[in-house]
């Protein structure tokens, strides 16, 4: 069996859980770990047998034996590391996204570096990989509700993050809304081309000290002339709440949250529903494995990536369009070109 011999980079909360599905994948031969506070982990490391541990990630750019680099570290080190990655040879998987800077220019320099390297770089977005999108998205590829019109993507966390975390991963436009961004344009199979955004602090007036926002409501419009709503919330009290709906000319598809039980409770005084799963790791536990899977495939059969340069390129610039919009108060035009073709 061919192998992927794999440089983790990154074993924050996120990193850990990628790294504990990593493990479960054949194909996949983990040489070395790094992370700036390597010896908060190193124990556990040891345990479960990964003994080429460091604090620095160049050692993992420097080691001849590894072929694949896994970023998992916070926003605003990708655009460094993917750009060392690519010039030490490595193939790269990236969490989203590449940069919160409102400025494109250095996220597409990375993407030129990319290029000239001739390597390959999956962006983490995840959600394509959910089962229950994938039939969604399929369905709407198949034609079962004839000619897509509009998109509708819920994304609701179950309580705030940290400022201190916030600042780190981007926000909530750069870090959470970005999956929506993607999702809504995955789904439509066209690029956002505006978007009129409303938000604020319902729940936390204090995120306005970080210049964030906890609630928020998009419009977007799409370069073929269909439309999409998302609608975010940094708080909902019954669970992480997931859901995608694309209505079309001749029907409906959607996906509704997923919990422990599809039992449902109806009698004469009420209903009962269980609650969502609370959080992201257990919603898109099988999504996160799917996508390593695929970017596997990806290296070793050269099959397509998943999501790739341009992905998180159009999932940027609604993002900063976005903001521009909450700013102003008015619709934003997003550039549908992309320059490296």
């Amino acid at each position: 069996m061919e192998k992927v011999h794999a440089g983790i980079i990154g074993l924050g909360r996120a990193g850990q859980m990628h790294l504990k599905n990593l493990m479960t994948i054949p194909e996949i031969v983990i040489e070395q770990v790094a992370d700036v506070f390597i010896e908060n982990v190193s124990e556990h490391l040891n345990d479960i047998g990964i003994t080429n541990q460091t604090r620095d990630y160049h050692d993992i750019l420097n080691n001849p034996k590894v072929d694949t680099v896994f970023i998992f570290t916070s926003t605003n080190t990708h655009e460094e590391i993917v750009t060392a990655a690519a010039k030490a040879g490595k193939n790269i998987f990236c969490e989203k996204p590449l940069s919160m800077n409102q400025v494109e220019e250095a996220s597409l320099n990375v993407l030129r570096e990319v290029k000239k390297a001739g390597v390959k770089l999956q962006i983490g977005f995840n959600r394509r990989m959910d089962p229950q999108f994938r039939n969604v998205y399929e369905g709407v590829r198949n034609g079962k509700i004839g000619t897509p019109q509009i998109v509708k993507v819920t994304s609701r966390d179950p309580d705030l993050l940290p400022h201190d975390l916030i600042q780190r991963i981007g926000g909530l436009l750069f870090d959470f809304t970005m999956h929506d961004f993607d999702m809504a344009r995955y789904m439509m199979n066209s690029n956002i081309s505006e978007v009129y955004a409303k938000g604020g602090t319902l729940i936390d007036p204090t995120l306005k000290d970080i210049d964030d926002i906890d609630t928020l409501a998009l419009v977007l419009q799409f370069e073929n002339g269909t439309y999409g709503l998302i609608d975010n919330s940094r708080r909902a009290v019954y669970g992480y709440d997931q859901r995608v709906e694309v209505f079309g000319s001749e029907g409906m598809l959607k996906a509704e949250n997923v919990s422990n039980s599809t039992v449902e409770l109806y009698n004469n005084k009420n209903e009962e529903l269980q609650k969502p799963l609370p959080i992201f790791k257990e919603r898109y536990r099988e999504a996160y494995t799917a996508e390593m899977k695929a970017f596997v495939r990806s290296i070793l059969k050269d099959e397509p990536l998943v999501a790739e340069g341009r992905d998180v390129i159009m999932a940027q610039r609604a993002a900063v369009a976005a903001k521009k919009s909450l700013e102003t108060g008015l619709p934003q035009k997003v550039d549908t070109s992309y320059p490296l073709e």
